[in-house]
């Protein structure tokens, strides 16, 4: 399981384009700990490297990869509806023919990177057409995500109106989401101070809240910040 585990991280790093290093700065997480979890093993004591739900979550978030099919690939969780599926070959190429339309492999592996920040390579489409390698679940998400319909949509024959229908349910599901999403921001904004709320609706002071987010990124702290201002104002002070 830790061996599937790791092969599912590295593929959803290579399909961002992002080198060990990368991946684990916007983890948080050592590079060395991000390469044992893709190994699946710690070379150190020669076990598997079973990453904890936490460290999961840590994973999901910096990857955009649901949390839930980690947990399930790391044997947190069971899916029996997942074990019952049967991958059909024939079935899959006739939905990816569905989603792709008139795009050519080439057109449609650029298109999925375009829209969902992960990368297909047509050689690996062209492989999964003719039946050479079966698609790993990883890659499933990735066509769900592009295709806007869920990972069972693969495993059933589909046509132009079932594929509309999907559609539709997972657009009204994520808007679902944002909304809930937008009610808790827009909750946490009406509790701030009332000089703060109109600070930060004015437009004129975008450019301040964007230095403001540049120096919170680099981990300039509030009292810092605030001492480079007090000093840049007594220096022109002085100079009057």
């Amino acid at each position: 399981m830790s061996s599937n585990l790791g092969e599912l991280f590295k593929e959803i790093r290579l399909s961002k384009k992002w080198s060990i290093r990368q991946a684990a700065k916007k983890m948080g997480i050592s590079y060395s700990y991000l390469s044992i979890l893709e190994r699946g093993v710690d070379p150190r004591t020669g076990k598997d490297s079973n990453p904890k739900p936490e460290t999961l979550r840590i994973i999901s978030k910096a990857y955009n990869y649901p949390y839930e099919e980690l947990m399930k690939a790391a044997g947190y969780l069971s899916d029996d509806v997942l074990l019952q599926k049967k991958f059909d070959h024939s079935v899959f190429v006739k939905n990816i023919s569905l989603v792709m339309g008139n795009m050519t492999i080439e057109e449609f592996s650029d298109d999925i990177y375009q829209k969902t920040g992960y990368q297909i390579k047509s050689s690996q489409i062209k492989s999964y057409i003719d039946g050479d390698i079966e698609p790993f679940p990883g890659t499933i998400n990735i066509l769900s995500k592009y295709a806007h319909v869920t990972p069972d949509f693969w495993y059933v024959p589909n046509t132009e109106k079932s594929l509309h229908k999907e559609r539709t349910k997972y657009n009204e599901t994520i808007l679902k989401s944002a909304s809930q999403s937008f009610d808790k921001e827009f909750a946490i904004f009406c509790n701030l101070h009332n000089d703060i709320k109109s600070f930060l609706s004015s437009e004129e002071n975008i450019p301040y809240i964007k230095v403001a987010m540049e120096a919170r990124k680099k981990n300039i702290s509030a009292n810092t910040l605030k001492l480079l201002i007090d000093t840049i104002v007594n220096e022109l002070k002085n100079s009057k």
